[in-house]
């Protein structure tokens, strides 16, 4: 049949089947075509769909209770160190998408969220689980493999179309649609950048999906950067929002005065699509076009690039489309289950081994498993939906027996009472809780401790958990008074929920004990109290009645509890670590990396009453277990691994897992060893391996095996390479211990000093390998010369420096076991070009300052707070200049720039400027200096609140322009 429209003409690019069908649509057509939600247009054969589905750990259909193939969380995939492997499981969860996607009831999208590249650059993010670590290298390589598997290997359609989130610097949760993160020129081009662009130049990635939160002042949504770099520098096709973040440009950056200005600031610079309700971007985009915001040449932009990715997932082509009839036989099979128990064995890192590990089963030795994650495997909100999630208690009787392995949660058995009625709480018939009862009749809680004051309160006897309401899914609309809806004014707290779970978790209680009185608040921050009649609701009351105060009866001690077990067992299993939906996650950052104090409390229990202890973390993010790897014989990490978390548990403990997994981020030994949470310059606070000079607890790249290897015979294919060249290397890896095992090669390279702040060392190739006891292998790694570049300022462009450059080969970012010089032909540098025009976010130290972005010409400014706010600027080569010049703005009278040696703190120049009477409105200053001959590190000290824009040292004097 002849084609009706050019669209329909299978010989042209996808592109410009697109732009000629956006041509034919109307405009009210086009304005439904903003969100996620597609309607169909039949006349022009256009299905309806919608973008989006989560990806992290494999397809999620939980909320359809269809089972899906379950990964490990990806910091967890992270550990695996293994591309290869990542490949294939995301070639599986692709199947799986396109299985999904063929069902006739709710079928899945094609396009997916994830996976989730935001650098982990500091583990108190909330989500650490969800990434793949603190290196670019690692986190690029990995998404590379991950993003190939998903997006299938035919040659001109997709199998899925995966986005990657969530661009960029996103790692604040507390606050972060209104945050703003302060990045320079280098940070972004060398860190936050450099982790997003290997999977879409090299892998499958089509697109992205913005962040909630600004970066120098841009709401990521709107990110010229987006369009500029992604776009038109690395191929990239579409873009979409993140959940509900158009809305927020007018209600938390406040920003846009309104929506239609909004969308009319985003299409066509930031994002494609918006995943807000159409209520608000259907009437926005009418509007914007109407009044003439928005150009109807940005909307079809838009529509292009979320056209682009339907043709090529093969929407409009059905027939000859390879994945559209995949074999549903397939969705969540043996097979595709067997790979992800190979990925979660692969991900498990042994932290310390004193002899303890693995265990020998000698027909009768027998268990004690203790601590919050021995019975129960917690799943987190990106998880799918498994019929049955295996915890480590199962998993090791199982293997044993039931007899041989015995079990205690170790919560505190507890009663409460009320001080405003004098009596004990208990559950009335329908779950409520009420303070009028005698201590014989009170309800005993178990009293699951979280650390940082996170509860939760499940009932000993009925094994229900205490929530507000009636917990999220069965909390009804209203209360019916009268025959009227009345909305619930003090819900009632109430012992009925099955499990603390969902994006509010409202079985959440916050604790505080004061002098011997507890006080409760409920998820959402409301009092929890003890009204008029003892029931017990969460209210919002003023002061420090007695309605609001707690005592507790403590009638069981869990860590009485686990010193008597574990006296009574051959070993000891203390299953410690977080619940993936209490304290760390979406929306909430840890407040510290410490172990919870009843988990440390629990494990210095058990091993007082057995030296024979393994700590067993099961965790998204790493602690700061200075004293308990001390106390405990062995340690073992994992992330949560998906339904055969006890079977992988059992049998890396038993020995037929060998584990070889590497941490994917530095383990720290106490927050004071980082920044405040919204500081996202590494190199300023030296943190990450990249950085970090302080001893960590355990380093990046670090796992421990039950045996060993040794490294021998490193080289490389010659001494001197050019920058366009790759860099090969090689090395001996022999097996010297008792069993057989993988090792995880890892290749880091030490750059030659620079006037430029340049890492300690950064990794450049990796592989895992195994290797049989008592034989050897030869390793070949490589990586470009290119690699090595770093983002020149003074350029504006990647510069390979000329120097020798150390490659370390070894077993981790610290445990080096060879070393080859190899020197790279490349740009020599001598310093930094003191008179060219220097943007002032170009800095390598600063304090009390935020980076900001003028909309008038897009530029990027340093506001100083005031006088205690200063910026450093490092080896600047000042010769043969006299005079400095700057570009300022400041609301104050008159503000000066003091120019001063940041090493000695001897002043060269003092810039006297009038106040502009804005802090947006610039005006060049200038002032005479001292001359320096050499490089000069620069300190900038303000007096007032000042905006700097740009500043240059010159000799002759001449104008900035602005």
């Amino acid at each position: 049949m002849k084609p009706l429209y050019r669209f329909q003409l299978k010989s042209l690019s996808f592109e410009e089947r697109a732009k000629d069908l956006v041509s034919h649509l109307t405009r009210e057509e086009k304005i439904g075509m903003v969100t996620s939600r597609l309607d169909d247009v039949p006349r022009l054969g256009i299905r309806k769909t919608n973008f989006g589905v989560e990806i992290a750990r494999g397809l999620v259909q939980r909320d359809n209770k269809r089972e899906t193939t379950i990964l490990p969380q990806p910091w967890g995939m992270a550990a695996m160190f293994d591309d290869a492997l990542m490949e294939k499981l995301g070639d599986m969860a692709g199947d799986e998408v396109r299985i999904s996607n063929q069902m006739e009831e709710s079928p899945s999208s094609l396009v997916l969220f994830g996976p989730t590249v935001d650098m982990e650059r500091d583990p108190r993010w909330g989500r650490n689980e969800e990434a793949y670590g603190e290196d670019p290298c690692l986190t690029g390589k990995m998404t590379v493999a991950y993003t190939k598997g998903l997006a299938g290997k035919d040659p001109k359609y997709l199998k899925s179309a995966p986005l990657l989130k969530h661009f960029y610097a996103n790692n604040y949760e507390n606050e972060r649609q209104t945050t703003s993160a302060n990045i320079t020129p280098r940070l972004k081009h060398e860190y936050y950048l450099k982790a997003f662009e290997p999977a879409i130049r090299e892998g499958g990635a089509v697109g992205l999906m913005t962040a909630y939160n600004r970066i120098n002042g841009i709401e990521a949504l709107n990110n010229p950067d987006v369009s500029e770099i992604c776009k038109k520098k690395w191929g990239m096709i579409f873009a979409v929002s993140d959940g509900g973040d158009f809305a927020q440009n007018v209600s938390a950056h406040r920003t846009w005065a309104n929506h239609a200005e909004s969308i009319a600031g985003v299409l066509g610079v930031g994002a494609d699509m918006m995943l807000d309700s159409r209520d608000i971007v259907d009437p926005a985009v009418r509007e914007a076009l109407n009044r003439g915001y928005l150009s109807e040449e940005n909307l079809d932009k838009a529509l292009t690039a979320m056209l682009q990715i339907r043709f090529m997932l093969g929407d409009f082509d059905p027939e000859e489309n390879p994945y559209a009839h995949m074999d549903p036989s397939l969705l969540a099979c043996s097979k595709h289950k067997q790979l992800a128990v190979r990925a979660a064995e692969e991900s498990m890192i042994l932290l310390e081994n004193r002899g303890l590990l693995p265990l020998k089963d000698d027909g009768k030795c027998k268990l004690a498993v203790l601590g919050p994650l021995a019975n129960k495997n917690y799943t987190c909100w990106y998880c799918g939906y498994a019929p049955h999630q295996i915890s480590v208690t199962e998993g090791l009787r199982e293997k044993l027996g039931e007899n041989r392995v015995l079990m205690d949660e170790c919560f505190d058995h507890i009663i409460l009472k009320s001080r405003r009625t004098g009596k004990y709480v208990r559950t009335g018939e329908n779950g409520e809780l009420i303070a009028d009862s005698p201590i014989e009749r009170a309800e005993v809680f178990e009293c699951c401790d979280w650390g940082f004051g996170s509860w939760t309160l499940r009932s000993l006897r009925t094994r229900k958990y205490v929530t507000e309401g009636g917990g999220l899914k069965k909390a009804p609309d209203g209360i019916k008074t009268n025959n009227t809806s009345a909305i619930s004014i003090h819900p009632g707290m109430n012992c009925v929920s099955e499990e603390a779970f969902g994006w509010f978790v409202k079985e959440l209680i916050k604790a505080r004990n004061e002098n011997g009185v507890l006080y409760l608040k409920s998820w959402q921050d409301r009092d929890i109290i003890a009204d008029d009649s003892g029931h017990i609701v969460s209210a919002s009351t003023p002061g420090d009645g007695l309605e609001k105060q707690f005592e507790t009866e403590v009638l069981s001690s869990g860590k009485d509890r686990a010193s008597k077990l574990a006296g009574e067992a051959d070993y000891v299993i203390v299953c410690a670590g977080n619940h993936p939906l209490i304290n760390a996650r979406e929306e909430h950052d840890r407040p510290d990396i410490c172990l919870p104090l009843k988990q440390s409390a629990l494990l210095d229990a058990a091993c007082h009453a057995n030296e024979n202890t393994l700590l067993y973390l099961i965790t998204g993010y790493p602690f700061a277990i200075e004293k308990e790897r001390r106390i405990a014989k062995a340690v073992l990490c994992s992330t949560h691994l998906g339904p055969g978390l006890g079977r992988v548990a059992t049998n890396t403990i038993f020995g037929d897992n060998n584990p070889a997994g590497r941490t994917p981020t530095t383990w720290y030994r106490s927050v004071r060893d980082l920044p405040a949470m919204n500081d996202y310059d590494i190199m300023k606070n030296r943190t990450t391996y990249l950085y970090f000079d302080g001893d960590p607890l355990y380093p990046f790249g670090y796992g421990q095996s039950y045996t060993e290897f040794d490294y021998s015979n490193a080289e490389t294919e010659k001494k001197v390479y050019k920058e366009d060249e790759k860099i090969s290397a090689s090395v001996t890896v022999e097996n010297i211990g008792p069993c057989n095992g993988d090792e995880v090669v890892q290749l880091y390279v030490v750059p030659p000093k620079s006037v430029y702040p340049r890492p300690r060392k950064m990794l450049k190739a990796f592989q895992r390998v195994f290797v049989k006891k008592g034989q050897s292998v030869c390793v070949n790694l490589s990586f470009r010369a290119s690699d090595l570049a770093f983002w020149c300022t003074d350029t504006e462009c990647f510069v390979v420096e000329d120097g020798d450059y150390i490659l370390q080969i070894g077993a981790s970012s610290e445990d080096i076991r060879c070393k080859v010089t190899v020197h790279v032909i490349g740009t020599e540098i001598t310093g930094r070009d003191a008179q060219k025009r220097r943007s002032a976010i170009d800095v390598d130290d600063y304090r009390e300052v935020q980076f900001l972005t003028d909309r008038k010409d897009a530029k990027p400014y340093l506001e100083a707070r005031d006088f205690r706010s200063f910026a450093v600027y490092k080896g600047l080569d000042l010769k043969g200049c006299d005079a400095f010049e700057a570009l300022i703005s400041s609301p104050a009278g008159h503000a000066d720039l003091i120019l001063a040696d940041n090493n000695t703190g001897e002043m060269i120049g003092i810039c006297r400027s009038a106040g502009t009477g804005s802090l947006t409105q610039f005006s060049p200053v200038y002032c005479k200096i001292c001359p320096q001959d050499g490089l000069f590190d620069l300190r900038i000290c303000f007096t007032v609140q000042t905006s700097l824009k740009f500043f240059r040292f010159y000799l002759n004097k001449s104008i900035i322009v602005s």
